[in-house]
């Protein structure tokens, strides 16, 4: 049975409209506590937000569950596949988030890879997707769209024949649009064609706010109504809600202003790598990849910027050790790092 429970929201009095005194609230004297602090740790209203996740995306609420940030909805997806489904072979692409490898361990999984090589990434086509997923009888496909932190972007005609390849094939198809808003082409509107997709979207990257812990799925009705069976009692504290709900009042423009500068820092990046004679992959990411010819050069130059106090991701096993990886946070940023790896970099050159 893939609902176990229906679930159903039940909506609390907002705290200042009445004394509540039908809830195991904290020990706070109403009257004394400052109110705008204190309305923010009540029991959470999620409805408003999925309201306006609904209007921003133009679909249906009953198409939307809410959840933890991207981790807990992943979580909730592999339990509902898991108890719906009798066979369990998931594929996705490596490196990943770990959290889709993890839990594929946890619910019993056969995992199926196949490695995302940036100097090669042309390879990636939709023949070689279908193929993969025909040879391996994967039913639970996991596509990262664009993928990090080695990036594969897909564009839509090309995501909608996967789709398609899946549904006659039986797979359920998660897209993971986390790192979507940067360049990149959402497919949250093949969810009104296509009852086997979920599209998996956070407010982490393009928004910029990765500790607010706020994660959405768009899918099916039917499909999303399975999976919010799996869902927190709370999925969300009060305080992400209200932060949440004020950026999506401010519109689109606010949105942007900050996807436009992890765009500009990225465009940034690449020029002065280029200018540098240094290739570098990502053109929808909020991060770049720079190729440092070989596992010796990124180990010393990422070891440097360690000591330095710059954190970069450096230590990739193989076929991915030469690579460095920085997030393009903004241009001030990236002029302290050009700085110091410039120190490190001619250095090495010397040795």
């Amino acid at each position: 049975m893939p609902i176990i429970f229906k679930r159903i929201r039940k909506i609390s009095p907002h705290p200042n409209k009445g004394l509540r005194l039908n809830r195991a609230e904290f020990g706070h004297d109403f009257f004394k506590v400052g109110k705008n602090n204190f309305f923010n740790y009540y029991y959470p209203n999620v409805t408003t937000l999925i309201s306006k996740i609904s209007k921003f995306h133009k679909v249906d609420e009953e198409n939307i569950n809410i959840g933890l940030g991207g981790e807990s909805l992943i979580k909730d997806i592999y339990i509902w596949h898991s108890r719906k489904f009798k066979t369990k072979r998931v594929g996705f692409g490596i490196p990943n988030f770990f959290m889709y490898t993890l839990s594929a361990k946890i619910y019993e999984y056969k995992i199926f890879n196949y490695s995302i090589d940036p100097t090669r990434i042309n390879l990636l086509n939709t023949k070689y997707i279908k193929n993969f997923l025909n040879k391996n009888k994967i039913n639970f496909f996991i596509l990262v769209n664009p993928s990090h932190p080695f990036e594969k972007n897909w564009n839509l005609e090309d995501l909608e024949e996967i789709v398609n390849f899946c549904k006659r094939n039986k797979i359920t198809i998660l897209i993971d649009e986390v790192y979507q808003g940067l360049g990149s082409k959402s497919a949250y509107n093949l969810i009104k064609k296509y009852t086997n997709l979920i599209i998996l979207r956070s407010l982490s990257k393009s928004f910029g706010l990765p500790g607010i812990r706020v994660g959405y799925t768009i899918a099916a009705s039917k499909i999303s109504k399975e999976i919010e069976t799996y869902r927190l009692a709370i999925e969300l504290p009060q305080y992400s809600i209200n932060k949440i709900n004020k950026i999506f009042d401010k519109g689109n423009k606010f949105i942007k202003k900050t996807s436009k500068q992890i765009i500009n820092a990225r465009k940034y990046a690449h020029k002065q790598f280029s200018i540098r004679g240094i290739k570098s992959y990502n053109y929808f990411l909020n991060s770049v990849n720079v190729d440092l010819i070989n596992k010796n050069n990124a180990l010393k130059i990422g070891n440097y910027l360690k000591k330095s106090n710059i954190f970069v991701n450096y230590k990739y096993p193989q076929p991915h050790s030469r690579f460095m990886n920085l997030t393009t946070t903004n241009i001030s940023n990236l002029k302290i790092f050009f700085k110091k790896f410039d120190e490190i970099s001619n250095k090495v050159k010397k040795v």
